[in-house]
């Protein structure tokens, strides 16, 4: 991977007296915040390691920009296609605020020991940066890294690092790819030649699941949908509400009553070896395009999405409000099935992967 030291933005955190709602505005309001002086750059160049605390544990990784060409190499791989109509949003705003204000999310498999020894000694220094939410739960620290000697150990690793893995960030990349390709930007189109990058290691990283809420009031009613659904799942009641206990097994709410979902073997069955089979894909082909002819789940109104970190009762209170809704829970992907997907040029459907940690926008900057 090609990675650089770059001179960061920061924001002044004794300005900020509510974190959850000025970060929450940075991805609209950064260059107004910019022009306040509520954010500073720093003037040397640097690397940043970059840790986030929270219920789920510590989650740290090294802070850089990454040449694009990495990305046009196929050196960075996604695990998701992007929608146009997004590519559009995301480059009208990145030309208006004139910043990458939140670092793609890229998993890696270390070459090396050098997290290690950061982890070591990182905590016994004074952050740069140390940010608390409070409704979050979350303490958000981030290191300066100028010493020469770790600054070059930290880019010759990463310049022996085959191919890292997109977690969030996929449009972000796209974007600034076909911004740096712009012929109508004529020498602008430099400034785009890096992006804003976050590495964390897979040991570093978790997938939770990335449950599914289904409104088919207008569709058909939940008897039939029931009926239906027994050609491709055992269906079992449950006693009491919980999430799926391996793969391909789903729990689904409906009616009030709670059921576990196992698919049935002819569907799990690898047609060849290395062949992933994930639940996204089978819920994807079999309940939302066969049975309820839904064609675009990414835009489908009537589907609701739910992180595997937010409370279960926020998924059964949204079944509740349809007339006929379906509450779905999906076992996790696993790290090894989305990079085989990756490698393989594949991508999975959409929604299909929860990263930890979330990287929050405005913490750390790079100006365009």
């Amino acid at each position: 991977m090609n990675t650089y030291p770059f001179k960061a933005v920061f924001p002044k955190v004794d300005l900020i007296t509510s974190p959850e709602s000025f970060f929450a505005s940075i991805k609209y309001q950064y260059r107004e915040y910019r022009s306040s002086g509520v954010y500073s750059k720093n003037p040397e160049d640097a690397y940043y390691v970059y840790q986030i605390q929270s219920e789920f544990g510590k989650h740290t990784g090294f802070i850089c920009a990454t040449s694009v060409e990495d990305l046009n190499n196929k050196k960075i791989l996604p695990h998701e296609g992007t929608l146009a109509v997004k590519e559009q949003q995301m480059m009208h705003l990145l030309l208006k605020r004139k910043a990458l204000v939140k670092p793609v999310l890229l998993g890696y498999y270390p070459i090396d020991n050098l997290m290690e020894e950061v982890l070591e000694n990182i905590e016994k220094v004074e952050p740069t940066i140390k940010i608390k939410f409070d409704i979050a739960k979350e303490l958000h620290r981030l290191w300066m890294v100028q010493d020469r000697d770790l600054m070059k150990r930290i880019h010759d690793s990463f310049e022996k690092l085959e191919y890292a893995y997109i977690g969030d960030g996929h449009h972000r990349s796209t974007t600034v790819s076909l911004l740096n390709a712009s012929k109508d930007l004529g020498s602008d189109a430099e400034k785009y030649k890096n992006l804003l990058t976050a590495y964390f290691p897979f040991n570093q990283l978790n997938i939770w699941d990335y449950n599914r809420v289904v409104d088919i009031s207008d569709i058909m009613p939940s008897s039939r949908f029931m009926a239906e659904l027994s050609g491709f799942l055992k269906i079992k009641p449950l006693k009491k509400s919980r999430k799926p206990g391996r793969k391909h097994e789903m729990t689904m709410l409906a009616d009030g009553q709670w059921y576990s979902l196992m698919w049935k073997e002819k569907h799990t069955r690898k047609k060849q070896e290395g062949e992933v089979i994930l639940d996204s894909a089978l819920m994807d082909k079999h309940i939302f395009q066969k049975i309820l002819r839904i064609k675009d789940v990414r835009n489908d109104t009537r589907i609701k999405y739910y992180g595997g970190t937010e409370p279960m009762d926020r998924l059964i209170k949204q079944t509740g409000k349809f007339k006929c809704g379906v509450g779905f829970c999906i076992y996790p992907v696993a790290i090894r099935e989305l990079t085989t997907m990756a490698d393989n040029h594949l991508t999975l459907p959409p929604k299909s992967t929860w990263f930890l940690p979330r990287l929050k926008s405005g913490i750390i900057a790079k100006d365009l």
